[in-house]
């Protein structure tokens, strides 16, 4: 029994030190990536009630030829290409067509399709929908930003892991450990306020950060599409992140109310987004519908030369992974439930900054004055079980099992540098 209770302290103690030091490298991530994914998730409302003169239009009785409004907006831009055109569905908005400045940031120009005549233009800290998304994604350090966040998102599961373990009823409680206890001192009361909030949430929050996954540059390239093809899973051409495809490289080029014209005929009924646009010679236009349910979402690859149909994906035609991979990203974007995706997500947010508040909070209350009470390292050997979970989560995020190895090198080199000066 001695040995029993010897085992389970140093398991916990293990866990309570793991949690400790994950939500040190993982608070600023949390607090970030709620604070920016919340204003990406608000930042088109925001624009629709700021600038109402470029996103509202007067429908009239004659739609001028989508060509003629991307030819507007680029002598606009004096030849810039275009990186995407979006014609909405209602008749009463401005149709989109986006470029990027000298920095990479995405650019708005607004076109009146009723009339042709150009609306105006967001940039820079006006187009809350480019810089809010740029930076929930790592912008500006590029790869390096996406790998970081890839980094925070696996330090931020191993703290729900720990935080569960540590939570888990062992006093007879039962289903009373769910609800806080408010009148047991400060110490109880704000370590309930954190753990019952963090249960709560703790399935979501895993889903969360799985579903953001895909877009990291190394997790999603390096190790997802590996994986994809391998098991014969991955999502057509023509619904991928960034597509650059092959059309024809024969003379002339087919119009791009042409294109539209055949897409809403053929049932694509929601906002149309146009990509490659300016493409590279030979490439092929991205035409994809937009639909807060994926299932309801086409995709097409139109020959700029002819404008014959290189593919028609729809839902159907998506292997199960891609399937997941595709609703997991309408969730993450607040898209799925319609209006009540965005509010659903706030809360979710918010839920989140609870947690680094209220952790820092019970933190203060048990921490030693004078020291940061951190918890010691067992000298217990790791559990057979336990390094085989940490295996497979390392072989899952090869970004996590890096970042820990560092953790791990700097630790014993910390270790060996205060021995060396108190001898």
């Amino acid at each position: 029994m001695d040995a029993e209770r010897s085992h389970s302290a140093t398991l916990r103690q293990r866990a309570w030190r793991w949690h400790f030091l994950a939500a040190i490298l993982v608070i600023p991530f949390v607090l970030w990536q709620s604070a920016t994914g919340t204003i990406y998730l608000w930042s088109e409302a925001w624009v629709d009630h700021r600038h109402p003169d470029l996103r509202f239009v007067e429908p009239g009785a004659y739609r001028v030829p989508l060509d003629a409004q991307v030819g507007a907006a680029r002598d606009y831009m004096a030849g810039a290409q275009v990186a995407s055109v979006l014609v909405p569905a209602a008749p009463g908005r401005s149709t989109q067509v986006m470029f990027v400045d000298r920095r990479g940031l995405p650019l708005a120009i607004f076109v009146d399709p009723w009339g042709g005549g150009l609306l105006g233009k967001l940039e820079g800290a006006a187009w809350t929908v480019g810089w809010s998304r740029l930076l929930h994604g790592g912008w500006p350090l590029g790869d390096t930003g996406s790998w970081l966040l890839e980094i925070g998102a696996g330090w931020t599961i191993v703290m729900v892991l720990t935080g569960v373990y540590l939570w888990w009823p062992r006093d007879g409680r039962g289903w009373r450990t769910v609800v806080p206890r408010l009148g047991s001192g400060k110490r109880i009361f704000w370590r309930d306020l954190h753990a019952c909030v963090a249960v709560w949430f703790s399935l979501l929050i895993v889903l969360f950060l799985l579903t953001a996954l895909p877009w990291t540059s190394f997790w999603g390239s390096r190790v997802l599409a590996p994986v994809q093809r391998l098991l014969g899973q991955e999502a057509p051409l023509a619904a991928g992140f960034a597509p650059v495809f092959a059309g024809s490289t024969r003379p002339g080029t087919m119009s791009l109310q042409r294109m539209l014209d055949e897409a809403r005929a053929s049932g694509m009924h929601g906002d149309l987004s146009f990509l490659m646009v300016d493409g590279p010679p030979g490439s092929a236009v991205s035409l994809r519908s937009i639909e807060p349910d994926p299932a309801n979402e086409r995709y097409l690859l139109i020959d700029r030369a002819d404008g014959s149909r290189l593919a028609d994906v729809a839902w159907p035609q998506m292997p199960t992974m891609a399937k997941a991979i595709a609703t997991g990203v309408k969730i993450h974007q607040g898209d799925y439930f319609g209006r009540l995706g965005p509010w659903a997500n706030t809360g979710f947010a918010l839920a989140l900054a609870w947690l680094c508040v209220t952790g820092t909070l019970a933190w203060w209350q048990r921490k030693p004055t004078g020291a940061a009470g951190t918890p010691r390292k067992p000298r217990a050997p790791w559990p057979g079980w336990l390094r085989l979970a940490l295996l497979a989560i390392f072989l899952v995020l090869p970004l996590l099992a890096a970042s820990a190895a560092v953790l791990w090198l700097a630790e014993g080199a910390w270790a060996r540098t205060t021995r060396g000066a108190r001898a």
